[in-house]
């Protein structure tokens, strides 16, 4: 049904909602949970993922507490390098593990996606407009004008698709990243 990439492992969720998990297993990011998904997210080293009854299973590295899931049910769920962050049913977002930046204190409001890259967090806004937290460079936190239709963190870039199918990205531009073709 779907995949993600990690740093050195792969997850993916099968037809029947089984995750399944290859690649390094260093920090036991391959020892899936029972059970079966709707989605799954690989961050660093550890990997989350929303079952089908909403509620949020992590695995994996958990030096920071990014593998302890808040209770609730989620519509979604993305893994960063060590923090998580989800969409709950509400539209709220709630994240866990690191905190150094600020990168796991999100804003109030009603979110339709949140993407976490390596010490700052992206969400996308019901009416389509980028927010940003952290304590990390201003270039991270200062999205250009929308509304969006998706958007990804990188781990010191952000990228996004606008309505009107442009790609816009900002943040680090050390080797072209945020420069798009």
């Amino acid at each position: 049904q779907s995949i993600c990439s990690g740093h050195s492992y792969t997850c993916g969720v099968r037809t029947d909602g089984t995750v399944a998990c290859w690649g390094l297993d260093d920090l036991g990011q391959l020892t899936t949970p029972t059970g079966t998904f709707q989605s799954v997210s690989s961050g660093a080293a550890h990997a989350c993922g929303v079952r089908t009854d909403g509620a949020v299973a992590c695995w994996g590295n958990n030096t920071s507490g990014e593998a302890v899931p808040p209770e609730g049910n989620f519509q979604s769920v993305s893994a960063g390098r060590d923090h998580t962050c989800g969409v709950k049913v509400n539209g709220s977002v709630a994240c866990w593990g690191a905190n150094s930046a600020g990168e796991s204190t999100p804003p109030a409001g009603i979110f339709r996606s949140v993407n976490p890259g390596l010490y700052h967090t992206c969400g996308l806004r019901a009416d389509g407009s980028v927010e940003c937290w952290s304590s990390v460079p201003l270039a991270q936190r200062t999205p250009p004008e929308g509304p969006f239709e998706s958007i990804s963190v990188g781990h010191g870039h952000i990228c996004g698709v606008q309505t009107d199918q442009r790609v816009v990205c900002w943040g680090d531009n050390n080797y072209g990243q945020a420069t798009p073709p």
